[in-house]
């Protein structure tokens, strides 16, 4: 069953200079200095849900916005990863404070990276988490699985079949949960998969994600065939990369190309980890944080 409205945080909603409206919901415990989480492809704050025990645990205090164009909150025009610098600014003078460590989930990679390019001062650590990156070479990807290098190859060649795909509508619809789809994920991937929890969590995440529609997805999914303006190597924060060595969704190669790009970048992997490894175990990313 998908959690209930009394299950889930509170959602706030901030206006940000100009008039935009950023949503975003709180983990852990509220009086601990915030650590902001961004969520995956497509996605919402609610993918916060997954942490929120091992973050009150931890006694961490996380906090997860929705992207432009997710959730509830207010997409921004053009494209580039960079639109989501003024959001991460805003999000902090919001919470009142001056810096805090950004961690990046999935598709949320390019934004973690541009954010820490653009404003180093106020990204005390940034934290890549099987996190997809602007401009990894072709190789890097050998081992995706087949559906999702199909998806990412349709979303540039024919998004009219790659929206509805992405919007659940599709074949991705039609495939879920059958066991020729979950064969296609590494094992860890696929006990996470096949849980009534998880099943309820992603569907939860994944419809508030769509709430306005797929053109946020699709920007996202694009967008990583470039490589950001400015070169990995101007990243001058703390960073680390946290990498399932099993992820059949973003391969710990892209990992393991972009860790080398940015100097004094470290590379924790996870032994038969896969892309959905933070939902079995948060303690590596909890490591990070403490």
């Amino acid at each position: 069953m998908t959690p209930s409205s009394q299950d889930l945080p509170a959602t706030v909603r901030l206006t940000a200079p100009g008039g935009r409206r950023i949503a975003y919901c709180s983990y852990g415990d509220p009086t601990a200095p915030p650590v902001i989480v961004l969520h995956g492809t497509p996605g919402s704050r609610f993918e916060g849900v997954a942490l929120r025990q091992a973050a009150a645990d931890a006694g961490l205090h996380l906090v997860c916005p929705d992207r432009p164009g997710y959730g509830e909150t207010d997409p921004v025009p053009g494209r580039g990863f960079h639109r989501w610098n003024d959001d991460f600014v805003a999000l902090l003078d919001h919470l009142g404070h001056r810096r805090a460590p950004l961690v990046a989930i999935s598709g949320s990679g390019g934004y973690a990276l541009s954010a820490a390019q653009a404003h180093p001062v106020r990204v005390t650590k940034l934290i890549l988490a099987c996190a997809a990156v602007p401009g990894a070479p072709r190789q890097t990807y050998a081992r995706r699985i087949p559906i999702v290098k199909w998806l990412n190859r349709l979303v540039r060649w024919a998004p009219v079949i790659a929206r509805p795909m992405l919007a659940g509508t599709g074949i991705l619809k039609r495939t879920r949960g059958r066991e020729t789809h979950l064969a296609a994920w590494p094992p860890a991937d696929q006990l996470i998969m096949m849980e009534p929890e998880f099943r309820a969590f992603s569907e939860l995440d994944t419809t508030e994600g769509r709430r306005q529609g797929m053109d946020a997805a699709m920007a996202d999914l694009a967008g990583y065939a470039r490589p950001l303006p400015e070169p990995l190597g101007t990243i001058r924060v703390p960073t680390v990369f946290i990498h399932g060595e099993a992820d059949g969704n973003v391969p710990i190669e892209v990992a393991r190309w972009a860790h080398a790009q940015i100097d004094g970048a470290e590379l924790r992997s996870i032994p038969d980890g896969g892309h959905l490894f933070l939902l079995m175990d948060a303690e590596p990313l909890l490591r990070e944080l403490a």
